[in-house]
């Protein structure tokens, strides 16, 4: 019988005949079958990279190379399902050894599938396909596998050769005509019965866990004996190819005596629910007895061992208990001993029920017996929207999905979301997706310094929060700062922290702010609260230096507290080792970039928090974690380097590259905008750095990598040599706010008006129908952010406030004790207070960093346009854009050239074209040199 993949031979002959070889082994070994025909499919895949010149993502598993090409719209429908089942099904093939000859049947008729539209699509378009036929099934035809096995290597290597040469010589031409007949192609696929059902298996909708991050170390096992370290690998190694996600250490602490212990592993599997375990590393020989209810030790002592674990389990379960999806759920707890088989446990006649033994870790041996462990109550396994669920919840994420009153898809005109109120409503409805890479940076505690780079909007400072909780919980010993440079974020951190404290520990552990071994701090406090220099300076015996002490340099906030910690540095002959831990969030708001204000050539904040941390270790390393903005800083405008920012010592040169011991990266880079939405974000990167100036940009970034490491992709061109346009694109999954999506306009705008008389009013009139009409409240869904130099942007901010005020609405400028308060002052003023119940909310962009709102109004752009190449007024206007979570608007007054740039940007949307000259700010700097 000819080979239903015969027709492969005449382009693709080795991609054929592994198919072929697939299709021999059906009835003789099934399981070979499935998982070379997973290796088909992505063969297939690794053809279309090919074909279409398209760059690889830099995870490069199966599942992101399949989800670039879904976004790529080259694989789409129902053909994108007939590659995910011969994903999955392969994957359990392989990890699983799935052998199932009725599955294989099943993958060869859906392979074939794919086969012909991989012709359709990338071989002859008019070509048409003979009907699917199952083999005969032959009892006398044997394969000898090892021999097959040699053979598969062979064809592999040659089809990665042609690939790879393909790739040299390929400039696709064709790609949107694919995109068009794909599209066509999977629209007339017609499934049978078999694959309707493996097809509708896999396609649940579960949330997909990549492999990167689906072991989750929270803190450092080097430390720990091999028992520890063996039972960890063997997690790892029994559950690699299955969908779950598993955790050393996951951060929930139930009290025992004085003490709170989590959870040595914690496992959440879509077929085996949720398991605990535990792992006592001891020896035979040390114990007396053993039975369920408590295990004798030979000195003398006691413990409810396996009872502990089912605590843990408990505990877990206190977290999602409420949930309806889960209650039926399977849970287990077991306890793991990596030295004792279990043949020499049962000689001693004790009791093995919930325990693992050391010839038990095999992977095989290992999913089997958690298998045969008793479960709590329930007995089904995660459903999609089980999964979903307590992956939202583990991760500490939106915990279910609330069914909104309106659909956004419904064809009823009076149906559809008009009001900003209901946009606003259903995102909060909205199932987000789980941020892995989130996951990991918050709730690792790393063994050394850690700088997590991330744009506006990607989450940093919920993560900071997220790690203090975590440290605290787990070493209550320890004396932990978390820092910030914004006042008014006091609130908002302090909340922050709480919640997770209260979510790690069951509601059992809030926020004191009297504990001192856990302490919210300003980067500099005041007199009526404690702030990081002061606190250094009580600890030193220094009287702390204010704001207004003259001998401070005569610059903003942050220069004027660097220069403070020059000060203290130059006056301490040593500081003292303080601090177990100290993370500092705004971190680019620390560093300055006046030499003068300097300590030794390095910068001081940073150098203070570090000499005023415990050495951890024989390596010097101290845990010093800080997290930056790289386009957010209102004054300094480089990113130093570790050696720049601690000086040239060669211990700083690598002190954030590479990994820790265990595997937690010494620098994370964040490049996911959750709060603003996309053209909102894209126009305030493309503004602040003046990406489309008709004299060139002012400063940005120069390279691919950097442009990469804040969520863009290169589309055309390079940086190298100057002269060359230059595409930059944002995809939309790196901006997942859906408000574009949802909202039927514009979500930014930008108007020009002849007198500031006429903007204000229009801006009183927008404010009016956003709260008597779109329903938004004044208070924290309303932001209004006045530009230019300190004095022009206040007195901008109180005139605007005026004249809502004079309308009957109630304002609020920030540090007043209440509304309608225009000049607040000392003492009556709280300097930590940004919002107030009722009132909508004025103020600059010094104020409105750390803060976001739905809607949000820049007013005198001019201001920034009179000085449109002025480094900071541009980068005071990023601030001031990236504040929205919802719509933007911006106003100024007369007519500059900065204002058609701007209305270019807003129409370039999340793509920029433009022609790559060196940034002014980078000419400037050379000419420095240079005199």
């Amino acid at each position: 019988m000819q080979s239903n993949f015969s027709f492969l031979k005449t382009k693709w002959s080795n991609l054929a005949e592994i198919a072929e070889l697939a299709e021999e082994n059906l009835y003789q070994d099934p399981n070979t079958t499935i998982v070379k025909l997973r290796m088909f499919t992505e063969q297939i895949v690794d053809y279309i990279y090919a074909y279409d010149n398209l760059e690889e993502p830099e995870e490069n598993s199966f599942f992101n190379k399949l989800k670039l090409l879904e976004r790529e719209e080259l694989i789409q429908g129902e053909i994108e399902d007939v590659f995910h089942t011969l994903r999955i099904e392969g994957n359990k093939g392989v990890h699983e050894s799935l052998d199932s000859t009725e599955t294989a049947k099943t993958l060869l008729s859906l392979s074939h599938k794919l086969a012909v539209w991989f012709m359709q699509l990338y071989g002859d378009w008019n070509y048409e396909a003979e009907e699917f036929k199952l083999p005969e099934k032959n009892d006398e035809q044997t394969s000898d596998l090892t021999a097959l096995e040699r053979k598969y290597d062979s064809l592999i290597e040659e089809l990665q050769q042609e690939i790879d040469d393909l790739k040299k010589n390929q400039n696709s031409q064709e790609i949107e005509g694919r995109k068009e007949k794909s599209r066509e192609i999977s629209s007339n696929l017609v499934f049978n019965a078999d694959e309707n059902n493996i097809i509708k298996i896999n396609k649940d909708n579960s949330i997909e866990i990549s492999s990167e991050y689906k072991f989750i170390t929270t803190d450092t096992i080097e430390d720990k004996t091999s028992a520890y370290k063996n039972s960890w690998d063997a997690v790892r190694r029994a559950f690699s190819g299955r969908q779950c996600l598993a955790y050393w250490r996951y951060p929930l602490f139930s009290k025992r005596g004085e003490k709170h212990k989590e959870p040595d592993i914690t496992i959440i599997d879509k077929d085996l629910g949720v398991v605990v375990l535990e792992i006592i590393d001891i020896k035979l020989d040390e114990l007396t007895n053993a039975q369920y209810e408590r295990w004798n030790f030979k000195n003398g002592s006691s413990q409810e061992v396996i009872y502990k674990v089912e605590d843990n389990l408990y505990e877990l379960k206190g977290l999602y208990q409420g949930n309806r999806n889960l209650r039926r759920i399977k849970e287990s707890s077991a306890v793991i001993l990596p030295e004792i088989t279990k043949e020499q446990w049962l000689e001693q006649d004790f009791d093995d029920k919930k325990i693992i033994f050391k010839d038990q870790l095999t992977p095989k041996k290992f999913l089997n017996r958690i298998e045969e462990i008793d479960t709590l109550a329930g007995n089904e396994k995660l459903s999609s929207e089980a999964w979903n669920d307590i992956l939202m919840i583990l991760t500490g994420q939106i915990t279910h999905s609330v069914q909104s009153s309106t659909d956004i898809n419904s064809t009823n005109e009076s149906d559809k979301l008009k009001k900003r109120s209901q946009i606003k409503q259903k995102i909060k409805e909205d199932l987000y997706e789980v941020d892995m890479q989130q996951e990991v940076i918050g709730k690792t505690i790393p063994p050394g310094p850690q700088r997590i780079r991330g744009i506006a909007g990607s989450g940093k400072t919920v993560l900071l929060a997220q790690k203090a909780a975590h440290m605290h919980l787990k070493h209550p010993d320890w004396k932990i700062a978390l820092v910030f440079f914004t006042r008014s974020l006091y609130d908002s951190v302090i909340e922050e922290v709480n919640k997770w404290l209260k979510r790690f520990s069951n509601g059992k552990v809030e926020y004191d702010p009297n504990n001192n071994n856990l302490q919210v701090l300003h980067a500099w406090g005041a007199k009526d609260q404690p702030g990081f220099y002061r606190e250094l300076c009580k600890a030193h015996g220094k009287k702390p230096l204010s704001a207004r002490r003259k001998k401070l340099v005569d610059g903003a906030p942050n220069e004027k507290l660097v220069h403070a910690c020059k000060y203290l540095l130059e006056d301490v002959a040593e500081i003292k080792e303080i601090y177990d831990a100290v993370l500092i969030d705004e971190a680019q708001d620390l560093v300055v970039d006046n030499e003068e204000i300097k300590y030794e050539n390095k910068q001081p904040f940073y150098w203070l928090a570090y000499q005023s941390l415990k050495t951890i270790d024989k390596d010097k390393d101290k845990r010093l974690i800080w997290a930056y903005d790289e386009a957010q800083s209102l004054n300094s405008l480089n990113i130093p380097t570790a050696p720049q920012l601690f000086g040239d010592d060669p211990h700083f040169k690598r002190l954030v590259s590479g990994f820790h011991p265990g595997g937690i990266r010494k620098s994370e880079i964040m490049n996911k905008c959750y709060r603003t939405p996309g053209p909102i974000l894209t126009a305030a990167h493309a503004i602040g750095m003046g990406l489309l100036r008709e004299n060139g940009m002012l400063r940005g970034y120069t390279t691919q990598e950097d442009w990469e490491n804040i969520g863009y992709e290169i589309k055309e061109g390079s940086f190298n040599p100057v002269g060359q346009k230059v595409v930059l694109h944002r995809p939309k999954e790196m901006t997942p706010n859906r408000v574009p999506e949802l909202w039927p306009e514009d979500i930014i705008k930008f108007n020009s008006y002849n007198t500031r008389k006429e903007e204000l009013n229009n801006l009183v009139e927008k404010i009016k129908y956003n709260i008597e009409v779109d329903g938004l409240s004044p208070s924290r869904d309303i932001l209004v952010i006045a530009l230019g130099e300190s004095r022009e942007a206040y007195n901008l901010k109180v005139r605007a406030a005026k004249r809502l005020n004079k309308e009957g609405f109630d304002i609020y400028i920030p540090k007043a004790l209440k509304n309608n308060i225009f000049y607040p002052k000392f003492p009556n003023e709280d300097r930590n207070k940004f919002w107030n119940e009722g009132g909508v909310t004025f103020t600059t962009t010094y104020r409105a960093k750390g803060n976001e709102a739905y809607m949000v109004y820049v007013i005198g752009l001019d201001k920034i346009a009179e000085d449109e190449s002025n480094f900071a007024l541009r980068n005071q206007l990023f601030v001031a854009l990236s504040r929205t979570k919802g719509w933007l608007e911006v106003s100024g007054i007369g007519d500059f050239p900065m204002y058609d740039e701007f209305r270019k940007v807003i129409k370039s949307g999340n793509t920029f074209e433009f022609i790559f000259q060196r940034p002014l700010l980078e000419k400037n700097e050379k000419k420095k040199e240079v005199y």
